[in-house]
């Protein structure tokens, strides 16, 4: 979700469905800048940093990153739990 938008903006479509996702979700936001930049120069759906892959969710968190390029993200679950962006959790 996007933590700049007063209330935060959740992202339409899903990064992951599952807890064991939030290690990649963590990278792709680390990574944002690369996602941001893959997904404004190929107008595709679904990409990576060498072309297309087959993952829908980073192909959602792409999308979200580039249309939030420098605001604060977060990580929210279905049950509206947040989870750390930065570190693993316990």
């Amino acid at each position: 979700m996007c933590l700049d938008h007063d209330p935060p903006l959740r992202a339409p479509d899903e990064s992951g469905q599952h807890l064991y996702d939030l290690p990649r979700i963590r990278q792709e936001i680390a990574d944002r800048v690369a996602w941001a930049s893959a997904y404004e120069q190929s107008h595709l759906p679904r990409y990576d940093k060498t072309g297309v892959v087959d993952d829908y969710f980073t192909a959602n968190s792409a999308r979200f990153l580039a249309q939030h390029k420098t605001c604060r993200i977060g990580i929210v679950d279905e049950h509206g739990e947040q989870h750390s962006t930065e570190e693993a959790e316990q």
